[in-house]
C-alpha cells in the first residue's frame, strides 16, 4: 500500500514538473553543431553584435547599454593558439571606440580565454541561425550570453530563439543592441 501511494505521489510530481518546465532540449545551449575540425577557421571574418542576456538584477549588461552598434573582425594571430578580435563600437553619442581582444585557444576545446583576463572564460554555442554564434562569458561574478551574426539584421525568430535559450539558462534580462546609427569603419 505504501509503495503504491509513493508511486502515485511521484507520478503526480513528475507531471507537475513537466508542466512547469518550459524549456525543452531545443532551447538549451548546445555546442553540438560547432564543427571542431574546422574550429576556429569558420569564425574568421566580420561579425555583428546584436544582443546580450544576463541574470536579472546583475550589472553584466551595463557595459553594452551605451552602445548603438558594434562590428567585429576576427582573425588568426601570427602567434599560434591565439585569435585577434578587433571591434569598432558606435556609441549612442555618435563616437567610435576601437577595441581589441586576444583570445587564447585551449587545445581541442571551443573554450576561449581572454589575454589579460585569466578568470574570464568564453564558451561557444550554436544557434538555430546558421550564420550566428552565441558566446557565454563568465568572469568572477559576471555571467552573460552574447549573440553575434554575420549579418547586421537578423530575422526576429532568431532573436527570439536567443532569448528563449537565455531564459532557459537563467538569464532573465536581455538587451538588444539598437543599431540606429551607421556602423563605424572597421580596419581589418
Amino acid at each position: 500500500m505504501i509503495v503504491t501511494t509513493w508511486r502515485c505521489i511521484l507520478y503526480v510530481y513528475g507531471l507537475l514538473v513537466d508542466l512547469l518546465v518550459v524549456c525543452d532540449i531545443n532551447h538549451r545551449l548546445s555546442a553540438s553543431s560547432i564543427n571542431r575540425t574546422e574550429f576556429p577557421s569558420q569564425y574568421m571574418g566580420r561579425w555583428y553584435f546584436l544582443a546580450a542576456a544576463a541574470p536579472a538584477d546583475s550589472q553584466a549588461l551595463e557595459t553594452f547599454k551605451p552602445m548603438d552598434n558594434t562590428a567585429f573582425w576576427v582573425q588568426e594571430s601570427t602567434e599560434n593558439e591565439k585569435l585577434v578580435f578587433r571591434a569598432n563600437v558606435r556609441v549612442k553619442d555618435g563616437s567610435c571606440v576601437p577595441r581589441k581582444w586576444i583570445y587564447l585557444l585551449s587545445g581541442d576545446s571551443t573554450e576561449l580565454r581572454t589575454e589579460g583576463h585569466p578568470d574570464r572564460v568564453t564558451e561557444l554555442f550554436s544557434s538555430k541561425c546558421t550564420q550566428c554564434v552565441i558566446l557565454k562569458e563568465t568572469e568572477n561574478s559576471i555571467s552573460r550570453l552574447l549573440l553575434y551574426s554575420r549579418s547586421p539584421q537578423l530575422e526576429r525568430e532568431f532573436v527570439e530563439d536567443f532569448k528563449e535559450k537565455a531564459f532557459c539558462e537563467g538569464y532573465k534580462e536581455t538587451l538588444e543592441i539598437p543599431q540606429k546609427l551607421e556602423y563605424c569603419p572597421l580596419d581589418t
